[in-house]
């Protein structure tokens, strides 16, 4: 029986509540303008901060079009909006899917993701199913590159350098084949911005550059070309804010068709991604000044030189795929990770209540399998009254192995975390999960040395499913509303990760169910938030105030455990429950809005509804970024060298 449609327009656009938590199928229509445009899908929220989550899809020269998702839980109201139109009249009907419907369109658009569902449900993972096919239903407005860049194409602009302050000189140096420099030359010389010069520079060529100290260095391997406005584009954040030393943007390749295939989107400057080479900064636009000091730069690759540069200011990503190669991206290494010379010693704290079978393999992996210089470990305990856990309890106590801490009342995470680390003995504070286990002895010699790095504030490892799914890769804030896990429920070996579960990266947060920070940071900024997050983001809350602090989050893949993900909590399904969330997710917000929606370490092209890494039709901002954005961090002058903390 066909399911009745249920027609709605950009002036009535109530629906019904039964359209909630459902695959739902929206048609479009809106006055043609003879060009692809997008349109904002607002999903609008009962009783919820944000109160409207916004989706965009792709429509054709005719205006029409269809957005496919998964709705709200609390879905109220759906209304479109035309962001470069003005009065077009926009109507539109939406229905629910039926389960069919949805898995063959599924398996169609994308059949390598829709496998690796069915892997995660033929193990018996029904959880991660789910969640996978939620994601792969928002994926399924993904726009091709082409689609994406006949949208987003600002290029044809005239330039407007009326409110600059200055317009500095733009050296250009072409390396590499003779026989591909013409198409370099021909991309340079159709630039919008008027000041280049082309000077040639190899080992010792470097004089002529620094010579001219208030200009600025493009190197470029013969063959990459340039959109028009490229130069222009990566001048100009140089122009306004001198504390940038550099800038790098997003690229493409040209395949032998002359079409533009395979973009990289980058995150912003992320030193342990540059060192491995997985991020390809080529192509960078650098203040001549920072390179006054670093020996033979003419010589180095653009990563190692851009990470020499980044001791003199601040390294600055334009979110646009303005550089475009002829050439695959070299693969990234992968750096063996360093231990401690001898174990450090650590404080643990562990949040329980009963389940005597989980705690007890925790304690195990803890005692048994980890390598460590006497660990003062610390478990608070949530009005456990099981006879198993509190004989567990008594064995361990009477060994001296741990300490007990009673916490009753309301599980209130963030309170039993901040008990614990006013009780450590040691600087070194290990926030762990009861449902821990790890799968290696180093994995906590591999956080500690993390946090050798002064600029470190906390460190978070790779946590696997027991069935070796990810359960968390880090975190990606604005991620269905406040932040998700990264690579939830995928294959760390199944491709499909942009080689990033095999690289240690900043990040902007972590998870708590297994965090190594130190105690006289987390006193610094107050800790964990327990009025306000006592179960939910208060991880993410706290991982942010280091940033603010300027501390840095790294994630690192060398330290591996199984994490059963809050098996020990039961859902958030009752009206109490979902009440708390909604006040926790609230707060976020509020406090939050900014880098919520402005992950530095996720790119503003991918979209936050959709799976890792998936296009969205419109970036939520073009805007040159650092990995700072929040901080509201003093610029340094030009020359200035950097803090070492």
């Amino acid at each position: 029986m066909k399911e009745p449609d249920i027609s709605l327009t950009a002036n009535n656009s109530k629906t019904p509540y039964a359209l909630g938590d459902m695959p739902v199928s929206i048609k479009i229509d809106a006055a043609g303008t003879g060009k692809k445009r997008a349109c904002l899908v607002k999903l609008h929220r009962k009783n919820r901060i944000p109160e409207v989550v916004t989706r965009s899809v792709l429509l054709d020269e005719q205006g029409r079009g269809t957005f496919f998702g998964w709705m709200p839980v609390d879905l109220e109201a759906i209304s479109l909006h035309l962001p470069d139109s003005v009065d077009s009249r926009v109507t539109f009907s939406a229905r629910p899917m039926n389960y069919l419907e949805m898995v063959m369109r599924l398996a169609c658009h994308s059949p390598k993701t829709m496998w690796q569902a069915l892997r995660l449900l033929q193990r018996r993972n029904i959880r991660g199913f789910q969640f996978r096919i939620v994601r792969l239903c928002d994926s399924l407005n993904e726009p091709s590159y082409q689609n994406w860049r006949q949208v987003n194409d600002i290029s044809g602009k005239m330039p407007d350098f009326s409110n600059w302050l200055e317009r500095p000189n733009v050296v250009v140096s072409i390396i590499g084949d003779p026989g591909m420099v013409a198409k370099t030359r021909d991309s340079l010389a159709a630039q919008t911005y008027p000041d280049i010069q082309e000077v040639p520079v190899g080992p010792g060529d470097g004089d002529f550059i620094l010579q001219n100290p208030n200009c600025f260095w493009i190197r470029l391997t013969a063959g990459m070309e340039l959109s028009a406005d490229a130069v222009e584009r990566l001048v100009k954040p140089l122009v306004h804010d001198p504390g940038i030393v550099a800038v790098y943007c997003d690229e493409d390749r040209i395949d032998t068709d002359g079409k533009r295939v395979d973009p990289f989107f980058k995150p912003a400057w992320n030193p342990p991604l540059a060192q491995s080479g997985w991020l390809a900064p080529d192509g960078a636009a650098i203040r001549v000044k920072a390179l006054a000091d670093i020996p033979d730069f003419e010589s180095m690759d653009a990563a190692t030189l851009l990470l020499a540069a980044s001791h003199y200011g601040k390294i600055g990503h334009l979110p646009a795929p303005l550089l475009h190669r002829r050439d695959r991206r070299q693969p990234a290494k992968i750096f063996s990770a360093a231990s401690p010379a001898a174990p450090s010693k650590v404080s643990v704290i562990i949040p329980t209540r009963d389940r005597a079978d989980l705690l007890s393999v925790c304690l195990a992996g803890l005692f048994e399998k980890t390598r460590n210089d006497g660990l003062d470990v610390i478990v608070i305990d949530n009005d456990s009254c099981q006879p198993d856990t509190l004989q567990l309890f008594a064995r361990y106590e009477n060994a001296g192995l741990i300490r007990r801490i009673p916490l009753p009342g309301p599980f209130n995470f963030a309170k039993a975390c901040n008990i614990g680390v006013n009780a450590a003995e040691h600087d070194h504070i290990l926030l762990l999960n009861n449902d821990v286990d790890p799968l290696h002895p180093e994995w906590l010699d591999r956080m500690i040395v993390e946090l050798y790095d002064g600029r470190v504030g906390a460190c978070g490892p790779l946590l696997l499913f027991r069935d070796g799914f990810v359960q968390h890769a880090g975190v990606t804030l604005g991620a269905g509303s406040v932040a998700r896990h990264s690579f939830h429920f995928r294959d760390p070996d199944g491709d499909e990760d942009c080689g990033l579960i095999s690289q240690r990266r900043e990040i902007s947060a972590v998870t708590a169910a297994c965090l190594l920070t130190r105690k006289y940071l987390w006193m610094n900024v107050g800790g964990m938030n327990e009025g306000k997050l006592s179960v939910a983001f208060n991880d993410v809350d706290y991982c942010l105030k280091l940033g603010v602090s300027g501390k840095k989050i790294i994630w690192t893949p060398h330290a591996r455990l199984t994490h059963l993900e809050s098996v020990s909590r039961l859902a958030d399904d009752t009206p109490e429950k979902q009440r708390r969330f909604a006040a926790e997710e609230q707060y976020m917000h509020e406090e939050w809005s900014e880098v919520l929606l402005n992950d530095p370490q996720y790119n503003p092209n991918f979209s936050l509804a959709a799976g890792d890494h998936v296009l969205d039709v419109l970036p939520r901002s073009l805007d040159v970024r650092t990995p700072d954005i929040w901080r509201n961090a003093s610029a340094l002058e030009p020359g200035q060298k950097a803090p070492s903390f």
